[in-house]
């Protein structure tokens, strides 16, 4: 366990979490925007690393659909980064929720149930398929073979063994460039000059399109936020990076593995999918 030290509190919290997870990331943002005190565990995920702790016995003791991140407030194990969020800001009397849109909150994150390429947060796993199956087809073959027996989620186990064996992900991104266009657009238009962030304050809004716009960077597709059609969302992402929160809850977590498999990736060129996004932005009145 490694122990992250902030304001002092009775409760005892524990993190599972993964570095390179978007839905980690959030939470992690929020611990830091809280000010809490936290013992966090790193669990090696089963599409990244050999080992695929989150298909163990002990962790699926804590989260049976072998997802991060996962919370212990003591006893008590709460799942999902939407529901943790609002936890931890009950708890720690934060304002992360004042003044917020729950359905936009809904809109920005990975919501069980939610159809893939469906809002702009289930829009990212589609962009980032390429890049996780690069990682996939890297594991051993007795790595698939636990994901084959041991993972929960026939949805995912499915996924992860059609990019290993038949490298499928490359058109994923494509079925979802349109959406995308019209959420970062949509959300343009909920922005303005007066606002730092989406609204008066900084919340949960703002962690989870903070952890959007630093996928869209990982992914090589920073620069579709940056067309002259998206001036308001260029200024919130800038705004969003000076938050320290952004340093220490989620560019701190990278390492030398996250590093290296995006150089790895792309080899220094840019994403292929994003002419395709800037030239549908293009068309756009």
């Amino acid at each position: 366990f490694r122990r992250v030290l902030f304001r002092s509190q009775d409760q005892k919290l524990t993190l599972f979490h993964a570095n390179w997870s978007f839905c980690s990331q959030m939470v992690r943002v929020a611990l830091f925007e809280l000010n809490v005190n936290f013992n966090e565990q790193h669990i090696r995920l089963c599409d990244q690393y050999a080992e695929g702790e989150n298909l163990d016995k002990n962790f699926l003791s804590l989260n049976p659909l072998a997802t991060v991140p996962v919370m212990k407030f003591d006893n008590e194990i709460i799942v999902n980064s939407t529901t943790i969020i609002k936890e931890l800001n009950k708890r720690f009397q934060g304002n992360l929720h004042e003044y917020v849109d729950n359905s936009f909150v809904k809109q920005t994150t990975i919501t069980e149930g939610d159809k893939f390429a469906s809002t702009i947060g289930t829009i990212i796993p589609v962009f980032s398929a390429p890049l996780i199956e690069f990682m996939v087809r890297k594991l051993p073959f007795k790595s698939i073979m636990k994901i084959f027996f041991k993972h929960p989620r026939k949805d995912r186990k499915f996924i992860f063994l059609s990019m290993y064996f038949f490298g499928v992900a490359k058109k994923f991104p494509n079925i979802a460039i349109k959406k995308f266009v019209d959420e970062i657009l949509k959300f343009e238009e909920k922005l303005s000059e007066d606002n730092t962030y989406f609204t008066n304050k900084f919340s949960h809004i703002d962690i989870n399109m903070m952890c959007v716009f630093n996928r869209l960077e990982d992914l090589k597709l920073g620069k579709t936020i940056e067309t002259s059609k998206t001036p308001l969302l260029l200024k919130y992402w800038n705004n969003l990076k000076k938050r320290e929160s952004y340093q220490r809850g989620i560019l701190n977590y990278y390492t030398d593995k996250e590093h290296n498999v995006i150089k790895d990736f792309y080899k220094d060129s840019p994403s292929p999918y994003l002419e395709l996004i800037l030239d549908e932005i293009a068309k756009r009145n």
